[in-house]
C-alpha cells in the first residue's frame, strides 16, 4: 500500500467531505432546518454547533481516512473512474442510506428531508470514490 497516495487521498476525501457538508446543510437544507426549528423539532442553538464544529471535523476526517484505506485494500487492476464510481455507490448503500432510514424510523422527519440526504450522500460519496480511486489508480497492466 501506497502510504503517500493513501494519505492524499484521504485529505482529499476529507476536502470534498467537509465542502459537501457544508453545502447540503447550510446552504441548500438550511431553510429546511430552519423551519424544522420553528416548528419545535430539537436542535442545538448555532452558537452550541459552532463550538462542536471540531467534532465533525473529526468525524468527517475519520471516515475519510476509512475511506480511502478501505479502497486501497480493494482496489482492482480496473479503470479507476468506474472502479471510484462503483465504490462511492456501494458505500452510500453501506453507510448513507441504512442511517438515513433509521434516522427517519426513529424522529419524526420529512421523507423529502431524508430522500435529500441519501440523494447528497450519493453525489458526494461518488465525487469521493473518484477522487481516491484518481489517487490511488496503478498502471493497468495488459
Amino acid at each position: 500500500m501506497d502510504v503517500k497516495k493513501l494519505v492524499g487521498s484521504t485529505l482529499v476525501a476529507f476536502v470534498i467531505l467537509f465542502i459537501a457538508g457544508f453545502l447540503v446543510h447550510s446552504v441548500f437544507l438550511g431553510n429546511t432546518y430552519r423551519q424544522m426549528r420553528d416548528a419545535g423539532f430539537s436542535f442545538r442553538p448555532e452558537e452550541m454547533m459552532r463550538h462542536k464544529l471540531w467534532l465533525i471535523l473529526v468525524s468527517d476526517l475519520i471516515y475519510s481516512a476509512l475511506f480511502a484505506w478501505v479502497y486501497a485494500r480493494g482496489m482492482e487492476q480496473k479503470p479507476w473512474v468506474s472502479q471510484g464510481i462503483r465504490y462511492g455507490l456501494l458505500m452510500t448503500l453501506f453507510t448513507v442510506v441504512p442511517s438515513a432510514l433509521n434516522d427517519y424510523a426513529v424522529y419524526n422527519l420529512p421523507h423529502t428531508l431524508v430522500l435529500h440526504w441519501m440523494i447528497a450522500g450519493l453525489i458526494t460519496l461518488i465525487l469521493m470514490g473518484l477522487a481516491v480511486a484518481a489517487i490511488q489508480r496503478k498502471p493497468i497492466i495488459t
